[in-house]
């Protein structure tokens, strides 16, 4: 199960680990799910613990970006590791997402 919590109606969903094929299944489902049955439509991924992203974890996340971007809502992703960032930028994905520094300057900017 995935760890989260609500924060001025804002879903902050904290990622941890490797997001490989293992377990990119496992998140988006678990994603999927608080959005369709949760009705939550901001959605922050806090990846302050996440220490690899393989291409399904990638994956998870755009699937999210599209399902949220389909009901007006809106994620933004905060505290990714510099080892992370670099794999964002290498596969060009930095202008998809919304990226920022600290979990309170993305909550600021929904």
């Amino acid at each position: 199960m995935l760890k989260s919590e609500v924060v001025d109606g804002k879903l902050i969903v904290y990622l941890e680990g490797r997001l490989d094929v293992s377990v990119a299944n496992e998140v988006e489902e678990g994603l999927s799910d608080l959005i369709d049955n949760g009705g939550h439509r901001k959605v922050l991924l806090n990846m302050k613990d996440v220490e690899y992203m393989s291409s399904s974890g990638f994956r998870a996340c755009i699937s999210t970006l599209r399902k949220l971007s389909a009901k007006d809502g809106a994620l933004k992703i905060s505290n990714i590791k510099p080892a992370v960032k670099r794999i964002f930028d290498v596969i060009e994905l930095t202008s998809l997402f919304d990226i920022y520094e600290s979990e309170e300057a993305a909550l600021n900017a929904f």
